[in-house]
């Protein structure tokens, strides 16, 4: 039926009328033009199908046929005479001014396509399309048959002038694939597209069945219940192939490798506790933002809405950050590359709008500015998520192409601009300070090595500046990871700065007193060292005073002796037998005194703050033992060290190959405390890593584990050393004892004064600390086991090893 319209013309006085008039290449130009890919060509069917209330869309492929049909709420005759046959008419225009498009969202009543055309979207696949539906108030089969090549025979042809074949049946014809399906159909749509203009082979199939897996629920979704299904025989065999070929090797079968059976992708379920992602949606006038950080929710925060075209269009985004650790787990599970499967894509009206998200498309602007700061900046490389929006035409238009995304309006302008300054920009701010600056992070798939005193300083900070804003409202945040750090740490004096900062915005009086207390104690430990370094510095200088004395009195009455050679360290910095000078001996006397002063100011500072105190609260007590038995510990590492170091302990800390020294500590040092009851073992295959670190941290490391597997009854303990990215340094540390006892929480083992047995609780939190001073982290090796534990060392030696 073609569309009229009045023209005037004026000659002489009079006027007449005239007509527009179509021909039948409309039809070309609304198909295989329009529609210029296979896949949107089916896109634009299953569309219909959702927008028809559909639950579930099966999609068959034959030989030389197409067919997709759904459970929707069909059509009538009249339906198909005064809609389906009018060409360019939309019912869905027409029911969505009925009411209040809110409303519309609400009831599932959103569309995916309202231009009229999208039925012509099969001339793209094939030379005819016969459509059989039926509402649910008819009890016949309605059935139309149009053969395309008879619109392509004149082209001067009148387009409403060319017969469409109509006949009533009782049931749905369908192919043995979808007799099932067609057996359930009270109400549907039923379309097949015969004489395919290209042949559905393997590869084309998965990678429609890839596309539509991101056209409705990339996400692992099921909004409004809708699933597709693909059915295609002849690919059955080689299915069946591809499964039990995986099975065999162990391994589990890749969904996106195999054509038959539901669409969709689960993976980012998965990623969810992988990798830092951040949820923004609008709604009541306020923008709601949380980000969390493998699992752990880093920050909940509410702010004004300044985006007014956005109030009431649901607008919502999820964005996740691809480390390395989630490039490699998705590439595992959807078997392909993140970069392959796409970027940020685009939802209207719970529909993908394409190509945005596309490998290669940049429509949100994302991939140009990632090149004016490629340091500071994500791209859309390092990103993957979706956006989606609710909202009439006027709004948000897809482009008729229907492969160009939406077109520009004042609200699609405004999208963008909340997309990346809400979600783009808020997840960088903290992504580039937290985790880039942690290169060994980018493969950790847990927060172990943000729970170190540097890892928890980032992440404060990063919360703190976020909240840096008068209109932003702090409502939840992680109190794992944002609190107060050990008094040693070098970022103790900055961090105190970031949670006043939070405990201000959050009004935690509670915090506040905590900050307070913590303040002293820093003063007083701050106050201790000093005094207890210049105690040690007299004592020194007495002492070398008297050996100056008697060195001078000595009579030069013996010639040189020839000394032998020692055996030459790789690290140079342990021998087995070492004669120790004046020097050394002083040096590492004046570092026990140092300790032990301190340790004694500990004490002392402990009794003045519980004097007169009927109780004291076990906190107060863990945190001075915990102070006290770090202190001890060094000076039990001084003294076994005593007969073996030959380096100057002056400033504490030496640069050296640390995989060497470790190596050399452990075959010179730790296996003097073995048996034939219990084993070391050691093995070192890092090319070596030059670090600056203090002797005393390893040692505390080494030792702490090792004592950790005699309490648990192993026969043995191995440390391996090997190579960790480009630059870092792996330690897997095994041993054959009980395990974790029972009740014991794996997430709690490195928490300070947690234990099941009658330890202190204080080993593995020092352990996790001192590694957080040179860049590292330590975390249980997540493997199932018979007997014993095993744990990962990752230490790079960057920014908080230098």
């Amino acid at each position: 039926m073609a569309k009229q319209s009045q023209i005037t013309q004026e000659s002489g006085g009079t006027t007449s009328e005239l007509n527009f008039d179509v021909s039948t290449g409309l039809k070309t130009i609304l198909g295989r033009e329009l529609i210029t890919d296979d896949e949107v060509a089916i896109f634009e069917l299953v569309k219909n199908s959702f927008d028809a209330g559909a639950t579930s869309v099966r999609i068959y492929f034959g030989t030389d046929n197409v067919v997709v049909a759904d459970n929707g709420s069909g059509m009538s005759r009249q339906d198909l005479k005064d809609k389906w046959l009018f060409v360019a008419y939309s019912a869905k225009k027409e029911e969505s001014k009925k009411q209040d498009f809110r409303d519309v969202v609400a009831q599932r009543r959103s569309y995916a396509g309202s231009k009229g055309v999208g039925r012509f979207s099969s001339d793209r696949l094939g030379k005819q399309i016969v459509l059989q539906t039926r509402s649910e108030q008819a009890g016949i089969v309605h059935c139309l048959t149009v053969d395309w090549k008879r619109f392509e025979k004149d082209a001067k042809a009148h387009f409403e002038k060319i017969p469409v074949e109509y006949s009533g049946q009782k049931a749905f014809t369908l192919p043995d694939g979808l007799t099932k399906f067609g057996a359930t159909l009270k109400s549907g749509t039923v379309i097949e597209i015969k004489e395919l203009r290209r042949e559905w082979d393997r590869s084309r199939l998965i990678e429609l069945k890839a596309s539509l897996a991101k056209l409705i629920n990339p996400f692992g979704d099921k909004t409004d219940k809708f699933s597709i299904i693909l059915i295609a025989p002849s690919e059955a065999e080689e299915d069946k192939k591809y499964t039990d070929k995986a099975k065999q090797a162990g391994e589990e079968p890749i969904e996106r490798n195999i054509v038959n059976g539901r669409v969709g992708n689960f993976i980012f379920s998965t990623l969810s506790e992988k990798t830092t992602y951040i949820r923004v949606s609008i709604k009541d006038g306020f923008i709601l933002s949380s980000l969390t950080d493998r699992g752990e929710l880093i920050y909940e925060i509410r702010e004004p809405n300044p985006y007014n075209l956005l109030e009431g269009a649901d607008f919502s985004c999820e964005m996740y950050f691809l480390n390395t650790s989630a490039k490699n787990l998705f590439a595992r599970r959807v078997g392909l590359p993140s970069v392959q499967f796409g970027s940020l894509f685009l939802f209207r009206n719970g529909f993908r709008v394409f190509p945005v998200g596309n490998d290669g498309d940049d429509w949100f602007g994302i991939g140009r500015r990632k090149q004016q700061g490629y340091a500071r900046f994500l791209g859309t490389r390092e990103i993957i998520g979706r956006v989606d929006v609710y909202g009439p035409d006027e709004h948000f238009q897809e482009a008729s192409s229907r492969n160009q995304g939406l077109i520009e309006t004042p609200a699609v302008e405004q999208l963008r601009k909340a997309v990346l300054d809400r979600c783009l920009k808020r997840l960088e701010r903290y992504v580039v300070p937290v985790s880039w600056t942690d290169k060994i992070d980018a493969t950790t798939e847990d927060i172990s090595r943000l729970l170190t005193d540097p890892g928890r300083a980032r992440v404060t900070a990063a919360v703190a500046g976020l909240v840096d804003n008068d209109e932003v409202e702090l409502l939840n945040y992680s109190h794992k990871l944002v609190n107060l750090l050990n008094e040693r740490s070098n970022e103790f004096e900055d961090s105190l700065v970031s949670l006043r900062a939070i405990a201000f915005k959050t009004n935690d009086r509670a915090l506040l007193r905590k900050l307070e207390e913590a303040e002293k104690r820093f003063d007083q430990l701050r106050k201790s060292e000093a005094e207890a370094r210049g105690e040690a510095e007299h004592e020194r200088a007495v002492a070398e005073a008297a050996v100056r004395v008697a060195e001078s009195a000595k009579v030069q009455a013996y010639e040189a002796r020839a000394l032998a050679e020692t055996e030459v360290r790789r690290a140079n910095f342990l021998e087995k037998v070492v004669q120790l000078d004046t020097a050394t001996i002083l040096n590492l006397h004046h570092q026990i005194g140092i300790h032990a002063v301190d340790i004694s100011y500990q004490i002392e500072n402990l009794l003045v703050e519980t004097s007169g105190k009927q109780t004291v609260s076990r906190s107060v007590l863990l945190k001075a033992v915990e102070q006290i038995a770090f202190l001890n510990r060094k000076i039990l590492a001084i003294s076994r060290f005593a007969a073996k170091a030959n380096f100057q302990l002056d400033s504490g800390k030496i640069n050296t190959d640390l995989a060497a020294f470790i190596a050399d500590y452990v075959e010179q040092i730790a296996l003097s405390s073995s048996s034939p009851r219990f084993r070391i073992q050691i093995t070192n295959s890092h090319p070596g890593m030059k670090c600056r670190f203090s002797p005393m941290d390893i040692s505390i490391i080494v030792d702490n584990l090792v004592s950790n597997a005699k309490k648990a009854k192993a026969t043995m303990v191995s440390f391996e050393l090997m190579p960790l990215e480009k630059s870092g340094l792996l330690i897997r540390v095994n041993d054959n004892g009980r395990g974790l006892t029972t009740g014991t929480s794996p997430s709690r083992i490195f928490e300070m004064g947690y234990t099941t047995t009658q330890g202190a609780g204080l080993g593995l939190y020092h352990v996790q600390q001192v590694l957080g001073a040179i860049g590292g982290s330590i975390e249980l090796a997540q493997e199932k086991r018979d007997t014993g534990l095993c744990f990962l060392i990752k230490i790079s030696c960057g920014r908080n090893g230098r």
